[in-house]
């Protein structure tokens, strides 16, 4: 027997019982001439007859109403269990798609690598922005002092909270002929889930962490004639970011190349180079960065460029600059 049918079951047994009751109260009347008693039974058996059959149509209709509610219920239940599977089965498709796709393009220590660097990283860096102060001493004119300032978002990728790990760098070049020129100087954390709770001056946050040379120290290791720097952030939540605003000092000639490389897998690079009159700067001129970068400006003391494209841990882009000759004509300007 179906549901469908099986929900009439009750209300008919209660009428088949209610018509028998009448069929066998009549029989008796008939047949026993009981006159004087048999109406208060009769009304007896008609109120018991009555109330057993109101009960099996109320039993009836909540019995179907409940069970619609519960057919309702069920099949809710069960496109979200379906809607659960099918994104679950996508991300594990997607991900063994690439994975599959990465293997059959390259051999296994490269997708290794790949995997070491890049897929199981749990940050990237969105938005880097880089900006250089090249001037040429007066002391010494065959050298300049850069300053830099880097500013970018380091995001947490991963599915939980964590401590992220910041990597900075600072080289000893010229080191003995121009003492502390080369070094780093401050590193500004800004948590992005606290910059509206702004500081009484209104400038900066009051969880900002703010490191000067002294602090920073204690996250220095010396190799060779560079220090790395490997500073912890504040706990970033799955999908969140930490602003990270970094200053340095450094010394180079005055005719010079500095390959720029990132640590950490970027999106999105903009490049900020402002230089005395006479300097003439470059950037991004090797493959394949060349093809992907764009100047957006330049002139006499200063050139940007912008790159809208990911460059990878351990890749960069190259920055030169030269002093021009007395009477050459500068570049020109964009």
């Amino acid at each position: 027997m179906n549901g469908r049918n099986s929900q009439w079951v009750v209300p008919g047994v209660l009428l088949s019982v209610s018509v028998v009751s009448y069929l066998l109260l009549y029989t008796l009347r008939e047949t026993v001439h009981l006159q004087t008693n048999l109406p208060v039974v009769d009304r007896i058996w008609s109120d018991v007859s009555t109330t057993i059959l109101l009960a099996g149509i109320v039993l009836a209709t909540w019995e179907r109403s409940s069970r619609r509610d519960m057919e309702r219920f069920v099949r809710r239940l069960s496109q979200e269990q379906r809607e659960i599977s099918e994104r679950m089965l996508e991300n594990v498709l997607e991900r063994g798609s690439v994975r599959a796709l990465l293997a059959e393009k390259i051999t296994e220590p490269v997708f290794l690598s790949i995997q070491r660097q890049i897929i199981d990283v749990p940050v990237v860096n969105r938005d880097y922005r880089l900006n250089l102060k090249i001037q040429r001493l007066a002391e010494a004119p065959e050298f300049v002092s850069i300053k830099i300032f880097e500013r970018y978002r380091l995001c947490n990728t991963s599915p939980e909270s964590r401590v992220l790990d910041l990597h900075c760098m600072s080289d000893f070049n010229y080191e003995d002929r121009f003492p502390g020129y080369g070094r780093l100087t401050e590193v500004r954390l800004q948590p992005s889930r606290q910059r509206d709770r702004l500081r009484a001056d209104g400038v900066g946050s009051d969880d900002d962490q703010t490191l000067g040379e002294d602090k920073l120290a204690q996250y220095a290791e010396r190799l060779g004639s560079a220090i790395e720097y490997h500073i912890p952030t504040p706990r970033v939540d799955p999908g969140d970011e930490i602003m990270i605003m970094v200053r340095r000092t450094k010394i180079q000639r005055a005719n010079d190349v500095n390959f720029w490389r990132a640590l950490q897998a970027t999106e999105s690079v903009e490049l900020d180079i402002e230089h005395d009159e006479e300097i003439e700067v470059s950037a991004f001129q090797s493959a394949p960065w060349r093809a992907f970068s764009k100047q957006v400006h330049s002139d006499r003391t200063q050139s940007i460029w912008t790159m809208a494209y990911a460059i990878m841990p351990h890749q960069g882009f190259d920055i030169s600059w030269r002093v021009r000759e007395p009477g050459e004509e500068p570049p020109e300007t964009v």
